[in-house]
């Protein structure tokens, strides 16, 4: 399973202006709904919310993963957000969040949950460079290319 596979640019959000942590999870998860991706956003947004208060998705270097398993998805649904102006997180280095990918995954689906959390982590571990440029993408489908040609390297 390739990390793109799970992406579609519909689910792309570049430059969010919010700064507070809930009301960015909740404007990537209305983008999801809106989209058709999820099948219920209340459900989703609560599943997303749930893990988050357990600890911070917040995985430092400006960069967060929230993710949460629910029945309201078909099969593993990337969303994708970009902060400029950074998001107040709680990340683990108490650093603002720049880069998100949410990732919501049918309860089934936990091998595969997994294996998708390890690829996202290691195409961005000390890869400064890589959020750089996620940052600074143009267009959904520039995201889509920085992350498949990152990807290919791991692969």
């Amino acid at each position: 399973m390739k990390l793109i596979d799970c992406m579609d640019e519909r689910a792309i959000i570049l430059n969010i202006q919010d700064t507070d942590k809930e009301a960015v999870l909740s404007k990537i998860v209305d983008v999801l709904a809106q989209n058709a991706l999820v099948s219920d956003k209340a459900e989703v947004e609560r599943a997303i919310l749930t893990r988050e208060r357990l600890m911070s998705t917040g995985v430092g270097s400006g960069i967060a993963i929230p993710h949460a398993k629910t029945e309201k998805v078909d099969k593993i649904t990337i969303a994708f957000a970009t902060s400029r102006l950074g998001i107040r997180y709680k990340a683990v280095d108490k650093k603002n969040v720049h880069v998100i990918f949410m990732l919501i995954a049918p309860k089934d689906a936990a091998s595969e949950n997994l294996k998708i959390l390890t690829i996202i982590a290691k195409i961005l571990r000390g890869n400064t460079a890589l959020s750089e440029k996620l940052l600074k993408a143009e267009s959904p489908r520039e995201v889509i290319d920085l992350i498949a040609k990152e990807e290919a390297k791991i692969q």
